[in-house]
């Protein structure tokens, strides 16, 4: 195998052995976030059906519904891949969820898949490009639990039966922070089957959280990643070690997993976090620690009022913004505080160079 390969490279020379050859690994757990993003209702049976579908069939069948997004492409010919191998095909699906709520401002998905007997992994969706997604990452910033964390718990309660000896939990972003909200909060008779809570740079937590009892007694069972240019992963507090990737892409594009750098079975690691990435992490830390809960609060709903009174429920509409969406932008930036019209500007101008770079 070539050294510094990604996801797909990690398939081809792998993705023969069977997890009873070579036990779950971090990139596994990286595999399983990437596939939980694409849309598999009606493909994967829904929480409370007693029935599971394998990877392999899942994938025929999610072909058939039409569901093939333009942006998810390299996460769909991920998911073609992994129901070829003989590692990952006969992997069974289940007890699937995916929900957006703009009254409660919840995003949440997550699903169980079985990967051996006895061994189930739990992996929650990270945050999509819907509006309503974002902001309740935002308000992670003053509120806990958001209410993707209570429902993370309550999906473990609802759907783990003790029939398994060994779980793992696991996501990318916002699903590695759920992943470890649930494990601590959970009942202890299941926190004592956890083998392990994966998160792919997944924000962290508040100082409470952290000190927490429960948080501490599970910490050691965390295994974290970041890229060198993490933003995302930085957020909030971590008091768990997390280990630092080398990405094949560059500044904010590095929190994409799929082309993370891989070793054989484990990720190439980088020497530490580049000097930027932890200037921004300081700044906003140094920022929110100045800033009362209200404060937080009423920042973080000026700014999502913008996209709001323009009707943007999407940021991927923005990618193709015409004179319309603008106008009704400018006049939503208009209404709102001096400091967060400079702070959507910014945004505004990123997204822009974004698309055309591409």
């Amino acid at each position: 195998m070539e050294h510094r390969d990604n996801l797909f490279t990690y398939l081809k020379w792998r993705g023969d052995l069977t997890i009873q050859q070579d036990p779950l690994n971090e990139i596994d757990g990286l595999m399983f976030s990437e596939l939980s993003y694409l849309r598999l209702d009606r493909v994967v049976p829904d929480v409370g059906e007693e029935r599971t579908i394998s990877i392999k069939e899942a994938n025929r069948l999610y072909k058939k519904t039409n569901q093939k997004l333009m942006y998810y492409a390299q996460k769909e010919a991920l998911f073609d891949a992994m129901a070829e191998s003989k590692r990952y095909g006969e992997m069974t699906l289940c007890h699937y969820v995916s929900t957006t709520d703009t009254k409660t401002q919840q995003q949440f998905a997550a699903m169980h898949i079985n990967i051996a007997p006895g061994q189930t992994f739990i992996v929650f969706r990270g945050t999509d490009s819907t509006v309503v997604g974002w902001k309740e990452d935002c308000n992670m910033s003053y509120m806990m639990p958001v209410p993707a964390q209570q429902s993370a718990v309550d999906y473990v309660e609802r759907t783990v039966k003790g029939l398994f000896k060994k779980y793992y939990l696991g996501g990318h972003s916002k699903g590695g922070n759920l992943a470890i909200y649930s494990a601590v909060f959970s009942n202890p008779k299941f926190q004592r089957k956890i083998a392990g809570v994966y998160s792919y740079d997944g924000p962290g937590f508040n100082r409470t959280m952290v000190n927490d009892a429960a948080y501490i007694a599970i910490k050691d069972r965390i295994h974290a990643f970041v890229p060198e240019e993490s933003v995302v992963g930085l957020l909030m507090e971590h008091e768990e070690d997390y280990s630092v990737v080398q990405s094949e892409q560059a500044g904010l594009l590095q929190h994409e997993g799929l082309f993370w750098k891989i070793s054989g079975n484990q990720f190439e690691l980088a020497d530490q976090l580049h000097p930027m990435s932890q200037e921004i992490s300081d700044g906003i830390r140094s920022f929110l620690g100045k800033v009362s809960e209200e404060e937080k609060k009423v920042l973080v709903d000026s700014f999502f009022s913008v996209f709001e009174k323009a009707g943007v429920d999407d940021f991927r509409d923005l990618l193709d913004i015409d004179a319309k969406m603008a106008a009704a932008l400018l006049k939503a930036v208009a209404s709102v505080p001096k400091e967060t019209r400079e702070l959507i500007g910014k945004l505004i101008k990123l997204l822009v160079e974004e698309k055309v770079r591409k």
